[in-house]
């Protein structure tokens, strides 16, 4: 079941195979504490960029018919202190040690240290990934007093390990401007929760609030936020390395930082695309396109 953990990570990073690890001995040495600081990055960066590429624009008109679809892509920019974290030997190995070890997104030679007359503890390597991309559709449906109504959704069946994928998302926005008819910017307010899972292996869900500001100019909108949140993802599996099965589960908490966003979209009839930067803990580069009537 670690070989399937692997996998999962090259599912969400988008590379091809992580043949070159030691699943084995992952499954050995990652497990409690050095376990959930091997796999913390990927919740934080996975739980940034879903938080990503929700608002484009802070307009929202008080009635009517207005859908707005997309598909949008979310890069999460792994940051150096996130491909090492401080890892320590287990079981019997004396004297215990600690060593700065990679992460899952670190480098793919491990670390190791040497104990009593000359044994050695490996801490396996990563997987060398700069950057974990996430591309989800997105619909938005409105506006009733002013309030939207914003959806994501994918549904894939996978191999007979994972079972199933799927990645639900809703939320809703709502004009604080049409309060306030004088305002040169239109302004908005919003609140989105997404729930994440992959099997039995990963659950993760999210939440993310926040306030929106854009202004329009022709065909060329510029918008910016400021947001903040939560992110909690549950990775569990089973392990036979030391021949009695074993069941191992990190959780993984994101407390989300103080998120600020900026970027621009542009909007020729019914087709826009748009591209924003997102600056926080785990930095995020968000793309999209898509029609609106």
């Amino acid at each position: 079941m670690i070989k399937n953990l692997v996998i999962l990570a090259t599912i969400l990073i988008g590379i091809a195979t992580a043949a070159a690890q030691d699943l084995s001995q992952i499954a050995s040495a990652y497990n409690g504490e050095n376990g959930k600081g091997y796999m913390q990055p990927l919740g934080d960066c996975f739980g940034a960029a879903l938080s990503s590429g929700l608002n484009q624009t802070a307009q929202i008109h008080r009635s009517g018919l207005h859908i707005r679809f997309g598909l949008h892509t979310m890069t999460a920019l792994v940051s150096d202190d996130q491909k090492t974290f401080t890892a320590k030997t287990q079981g019997d190995f004396s004297p215990e040690q600690t060593a700065d070890a990679p992460t899952i997104f670190g480098s793919t030679e491990g670390a190791s240290v040497v104990g009593v007359a000359g044994t050695g503890y490996l801490f396996p390597g990563g997987l060398d990934i700069d950057r974990l991309p996430i591309a989800v559709p997105q619909v938005t449906i409105g506006s009733l007093r002013g309030t939207e109504l914003v959806v994501r959704f994918i549904q894939m069946d996978l191999d007979d390990n994972f079972k199933e994928l799927s990645l639900t998302g809703y939320g809703l926005r709502h004009s604080i401007s049409q309060y306030v008819k004088t305002l040169p910017v239109d302004i908005a307010a919003a609140f989105f929760m997404q729930n994440f899972h992959v099997g039995d292996i990963v659950k993760a869900s999210t939440l993310y609030y926040g306030v929106q500001v854009s202004k329009k100019f022709g065909i060329l909108t510029l918008y910016g936020g400021i947001g903040g949140g939560n992110a909690e993802t549950q990775i569990e599996y089973v392990t036979e390395s030391k021949g009695d099965p074993e069941t191992i589960s990190f959780d993984l908490d994101s407390k989300t930082s103080i998120r600020f966003s900026a970027g621009y979209m542009l909007q020729a009839g019914p087709l826009f695309l748009h591209t924003d930067f997102n600056f926080g803990s785990s930095n995020v580069l968000a793309l999209g396109l898509g029609f609106c009537f």
